[in-house]
C-alpha cells in the first residue's frame, strides 16, 4: 500500500505515519530528498520509486514565493512529485495540529 502524508512543519506528520503503518517502509522528509537531488545534480526522484511505501512531506507551496530561483525550483519539484505520488497512492492524508484528515482513499 502506498500512503502519502502531507502537512505543515512540525504538525505531527511523522508520528502519525509511524502509528499508521509501522510495518511498511517510511520515507520521511521527501522535500529533503528532492533538495539533495537538486543540490547534487542527481536525477529527480520519480513517484514510482515510492510505491508500497509511506511517504511524509512538508508542504512548501503555501507560503511566500521565494526570490531565489533555486528555492523556487525546489518548491516546484517537491510539489509536482507530491502530486504524482498522490495520484498513485492508495491513501493520502493531511495532518494539522496532530490531527489527520484522509483526503484520498478509505481512512
Amino acid at each position: 500500500m502506498t500512503i502519502l502524508i502531507v502537512g505543515g512543519m512540525a504538525q505531527g506528520k511523522s508520528a502519525f505515519a509511524r502509528s499508521l503503518s509501522p510495518e511498511t517502509e517510511l520515507v520521511d522528509n521527501l522535500q529533503d530528498i528532492v533538495r539533495q537531488a537538486l543540490d547534487t545534480g542527481a536525477p529527480a526522484p520519480r513517484a514510482s520509486e515510492f510505491l508500497g511505501k509511506t511517504v511524509v512531506c512538508t508542504e512548501l507551496g503555501c507560503g511566500i514565493v521565494p526570490l531565489d530561483a533555486g528555492e523556487r525550483e525546489w518548491r516546484e519539484q517537491t510539489g509536482r512529485l507530491c502530486c504524482d505520488i498522490a495520484a498513485l497512492a492508495d491513501r493520502v492524508y493531511r495532518v494539522t495540529c496532530g490531527i489527520a484528515q484522509c483526503i484520498k482513499g478509505a481512512s
